[in-house]
């Protein structure tokens, strides 16, 4: 989160995000009053309106996996190739920014396709402990 700290007056200690702050000045403390503040990532001046916008990025990586072949001990050879994986991020922009941002995905959002859910696994049961044999034992 792009955040900012803004100093501001004792009037306004009471709203909403004003944070007091303890200063040791010799042997006296003074408060001083701060406001945190979200601000464009983009342009660090813009802090009204201001969203957070989570991506999904494309990375290029790489993978391991078994080219078919057999080393000498019997196990399968392995090997790695070039992927493509997505890293989640955040970014916090305001409406001139947005709206840079809408443009240059509109290209690629006008031919995108809905994706498909991740089918989600099924719990596996255990099976139940039956109860011990006593064979008419008591």
């Amino acid at each position: 989160m792009a955040v900012k700290f803004e100093q501001v007056d004792e009037s306004v200690k009471d709203e909403p995000g004003v944070e007091p702050v303890l200063v040791p000045l010799g042997e006296q403390e003074i408060t001083t009053y701060w406001r945190k503040m979200r601000h464009d990532d983009l342009n660090p001046e813009v802090t009204d309106g201001v969203f957070t916008v989570e991506i999904l990025v494309p990375v290029m990586s790489t993978e391991e996996y078994e080219t078919g072949e057999e080393l000498e001990d019997g196990s399968q050879q392995i090997a790695t190739r070039p992927c493509l994986t997505h890293e989640r991020r955040e970014v916090d922009l305001g409406k001139e920014s947005l709206e840079k941002y809408f443009e240059a995905l509109a290209p690629f959002i006008a031919v995108a396709r809905e994706a498909q859910a991740v089918p989600q696994q099924g719990r596996k049961r255990r099976a139940k402990a039956g109860k011990p044999a006593t064979d008419g034992i008591a």
